[in-house]
């Protein structure tokens, strides 16, 4: 019994020791995440506590707009660039 023991020990602290690289690169990165999120996430809050009147609908359609217009200009910025 005691040998069946030190067995399972022995394989549970290499099951421990033995940590997925890819994991672990991923957990490193979660500050850089949550920095990335943070300001989106503030400024869905804020929208939706300012415009108490309008919902999450709105705020989608605001972005999509918003986003629109920033990739129409960039589009045209590319477009005109290349006819010279």
């Amino acid at each position: 019994m005691e040998e069946y023991r030190e067995k399972l020990e022995k394989i549970y602290q290499q099951l421990n020791e033995e940590e997925d690289p890819l994991l672990k690169k991923w957990y490193q990165s979660l500050i850089p995440k949550a920095i990335l999120l943070f300001p989106v996430v503030a400024f869905g809050f804020t929208f939706l506590k300012v415009n108490t009147d309008k919902s999450i609908l709105d705020l989608l359609s605001f972005a999509a707009v918003g986003s629109l217009l920033v990739f129409g200009g960039i589009f045209l910025n590319y477009f005109l660039s290349k006819r010279r």
